[in-house]
């Protein structure tokens, strides 16, 4: 497996994990059989990879920039199980799937594909929202042991608390080959079945369609239908009255 590999923060082996797959990126990932980072640079809020992106001021008051921007990848997962938001945010044609994994399973397939390669680091860290204060101390000291894969990987494990409504986990991969992949994405060998067990397809979508959707998922991919769910977090709950005096 890769040389390193750590988990970080509240979470473990066995935690369960959440991603929403737009659709063609869904048929995507099963028809490449590959998983795909980015550079941190291309999450949609500004100030995501802000400790990377920040002036550098050494000990002796030399001042620079980080260099290796582009060795680093990510991906974002959720420790949601039901969320409004995240269907809403991920999936603006109400046609998403959500799947779920460990973070075990997770960790283990981006190590499994960089077996053999030397000088990169695999690691996964649940994101703390701590308010902007705790943000700037936390740029302070954040390289006080050395600027190492798994500082860097906790720099980009801290988020504005005006997020927090997502309760992120990062899987995260620190190139040591001096690699660069084409437009920012970096992609690796991943066999869905073995890694997902269970798909959940918007709430949103009528049941006609989810029908219909399902029996293009299984056509598609091989999935065996009954891990395909239709989320159901707009049911109303089960034997809900209400009682008047």
């Amino acid at each position: 497996m890769a040389k390193h590999s750590t988990i970080i923060g509240d979470i473990t082996r066995r935690t369960t994990i959440y991603r929403v797959f737009p659709r063609n990126r869904f048929f995507e990932l099963f028809g490449e059989k590959k998983n795909a980072l980015v550079w941190p640079t291309m999450w949609e809020d500004p100030f995501e990879n802000f400790i990377l992106r920040s002036p550098v001021r050494t000990a002796a008051g030399e001042t620079g920039e980080f260099a290796f921007h582009e060795d680093v990848y990510g991906q974002c997962w959720t420790l949601k199980k039901r969320s409004d938001a995240m269907w809403r945010i991920y999936s603006p044609k109400t046609d998403a799937v959500r799947v779920r994994t460990t973070v075990g399973r997770l960790i283990d397939s981006l190590c499994a594909a960089n077996k053999g390669v030397t000088n990169d680091s695999c690691f996964i860290g649940k994101v703390d929202y701590p308010p902007d204060f705790e943000l700037k101390k936390f740029a302070r000291t954040v390289f006080k042991d050395g600027l190492n894969a798994e500082a860097v990987a906790r720099s980009l494990l801290k988020k504005r608390d005006a997020f927090e409504h997502e309760d992120e986990v990062r899987l995260i991969y620190f190139e040591g080959q001096n690699s660069k992949h084409g437009g920012g994405v970096y992609k690796y060998e991943l066999n869905p079945h073995a890694v997902f067990d269970q798909f959940m397809i918007d709430p949103r979508m009528s049941y006609k369609d989810f029908c219909t959707f399902k029996d293009e998922i299984v056509a598609r991919t091989g999935i065996d239908e009954a891990r395909i769910k239709r989320s159901l977090l707009y049911k109303p709950p089960e034997g809900f009255v209400v009682e008047i005096p």
